[in-house]
């Protein structure tokens, strides 16, 4: 569902992020996601819900303790590490233990291990950069939603974006998988991989499976599995414009993200 790998029938659980506690998506991006549906009246609490790409499962707890939802199921590629997540949780002093309603499932590309109408509301956080038939995992995310039900997309940063590439820490100024040979990215990557958040074979990998969704297709592919946009938040921030990139649309260019609520047609 998130990438074009194959994994293996017993895959290695997803590691957890390297480095220090990561606030940015325990509190950050949960808090974003408990937002974006409260701003419009949804109230989480008591909610059956589902992250569509949870990776380490961090996201989640946080989300968990914010929103108090009386079920909240993540679903990945790969399994999540749950004694890891648990351990560190606690080492870091923001739960001593994983809530018995949050839970991690393994699925399949194109196939979401739940029956019809299980959740009240889906979210995905900076997933759908990664996906790789998007109609297909959208038709499954409309068949687990039930009637009346709400779906949070977050796509952060779009393929074509100042920070498409993912590889940010090489390339500060943006746009190294337009002005650059893919071959070319990757040495560089590897000839300097200390500049790097600790895992640079994942984030090489990760840049080799993106997708080149647009702002247009993520729409069509929404609207094919019969999903109306209700909400729209656009994510940007100024940028240069390098001559060898003055041929592509400046939409193109400028929309280097979009939070979005989308609803069942």
């Amino acid at each position: 569902m998130l990438s074009r790998r194959r994994k293996a029938d017993a895959p290695p659980p997803a590691p957890l992020a390297h480095g220090p506690w990561p606030e940015e998506s325990f509190a950050g991006a949960a808090g974003q996601i408990v937002s974006f549906f409260g701003d419009d009246g949804i109230d989480l609490a008591g909610a059956r819900l589902a992250d569509i790409g949870c990776g380490d499962g961090v996201t989640d707890l946080g989300v968990f303790q914010q929103a108090r939802p009386a079920l909240l199921v993540g679903f990945d590629l790969t399994p999540v590490d749950t004694g890891a997540l648990a351990a560190r949780a606690a080492a870091q002093g923001v739960a001593t233990s994983l809530p018995d309603g949050l839970r991690f499932e393994v699925c399949g590309p194109e196939h979401l291990p739940a029956a019809d109408d299980s959740f009240d509301h889906v979210f995905s956080w900076s997933a759908f950069e990664h996906v790789v038939r998007p109609n297909a995992v959208l038709r499954e995310v409309r068949r687990i939603l039930r009637p009346g039900g709400t779906l949070m997309i977050q796509l952060w940063p779009f393929y074509h974006s100042k920070h498409g590439s993912h590889l940010w820490d090489w390339f500060p100024d943006g746009f190294a998988q337009l002005l650059h040979d893919p071959f070319e990215v990757e040495r560089r990557v590897l000839e300097e991989p200390e500049k790097g958040p600790g895992w640079t074979v994942e984030l090489l990998e990760a840049f080799r499976e993106l997708n080149r969704l647009t702002l247009d297709d993520l729409h069509r592919a929404l609207l094919h599995a019969h999903f109306s946009v209700v909400k729209l938040e656009l994510l940007h921030e100024p940028f240069h414009i390098a001559p060898e990139l003055s041929h592509f649309p400046l939409s193109l260019l400028a929309v280097a993200g979009v939070k979005l609520l989308a609803v069942p047609a």
